[in-house]
């Protein structure tokens, strides 16, 4: 709490509003982060990391020099005691592993994990940004940068790599769907009018709806139309022109575009005109 007001005190030129929003939106980034299930208990912030079976299958070992092997080795060591908690052993093993390999994007990342852990925030955001850089397809890093933002309070620079994130990622991906939901959720937190822009989403997604149900109806006004069309036929073969006459129209009101009801209501109001 004592961040938020002291991030409050920032922008005295904040409305009640915005500084409401921003309130939310901090208390929504700490559930955010704990609901994320991280498999590294080192950090719950953080994104999951490579799995050591998915870090050794990327590429094939064949393809692998017996630097980059020992790499691995190194990182896979890194990691357990990482999820053990030991932070010292696990940085010097990684370490290890990015002078067998400097360009493994992988370890830049874990590390970038354990330094933010000890506090270490500058090295931690270079490991990221070196990550991304070796490989930029490696998504954890986008969102460890992200968080790593919302943490320094760089919204700005979080909602760019959220978007990243959001843009690379595969769709059907839990990560992409909650890039995309924290990018809209800082958008909102930035905007001079946050309240306000919320419930025009809510409109717009009410639109949707509506326009939806208005297809629907359409259709069913189409077909109520052409029943009362056929039954003002039935009257007018019968000589009631009268209800043929009122149905046709009620069948005019229901589908105005359709030329042969309405020449059908013209030719009858014609001839009950001219009795």
């Amino acid at each position: 709490m004592y961040n938020i007001i002291k991030y409050m005190s920032m922008y005295p030129a904040l409305n009640k509003v915005r500084i409401i929003t921003t309130t939310l939106f901090v208390i929504a980034a700490a559930s955010f982060a704990c609901a994320e299930g991280a498999t590294s208990n080192v950090k719950a912030t953080k994104s999951p990391v490579a799995s050591i079976a998915d870090d050794f299958t990327s590429q094939n070992p064949k393809e692998m020099t017996e630097l980059q092997m020992t790499a691995r080795q190194y990182r896979a060591q890194g990691l357990a005691l990482q999820n053990a908690g030991d932070l010292d052993s696990a940085m010097n093993l990684y370490q290890k592993a990015i002078q067998y390999d400097p360009f493994y994007a992988v370890v830049y990342n874990d590390l970038g994990v354990v330094y933010e852990a000890k506090g270490f925030n500058d090295r931690a955001k270079e490991c990221y940004l070196r990550s991304i850089q070796i490989d930029p397809n490696y998504l954890s890093a986008y969102s460890n940068l992200a968080i790593f933002y919302e943490g320094q309070r760089d919204l700005q620079s979080a909602a760019n790599y959220w978007e990243r994130r959001a843009k690379l990622g595969n769709p059907e991906d839990p990560w992409t769907k909650k890039a995309a939901l924290r990018l809209n959720d800082i958008r909102l937190v930035m905007s001079d009018k946050p309240f306000e822009e919320a419930k025009e989403q809510e409109v717009i997604g009410l639109m949707s709806s509506v326009s939806k149900d208005k297809t629907v109806n359409r259709r069913d006004n189409k077909a109520l139309a052409n029943t009362y069309y056929k039954k003002a036929k039935l009257y007018y073969k019968k000589g009631d022109e009268e209800t043929a006459l009122k149905l046709a129209i009620d069948a005019s009101q229901l589908d105005p575009a359709n030329r042969e009801i309405e020449a059908f209501v013209t030719k009858l109001q014609r001839r009950v005109l001219s009795k």
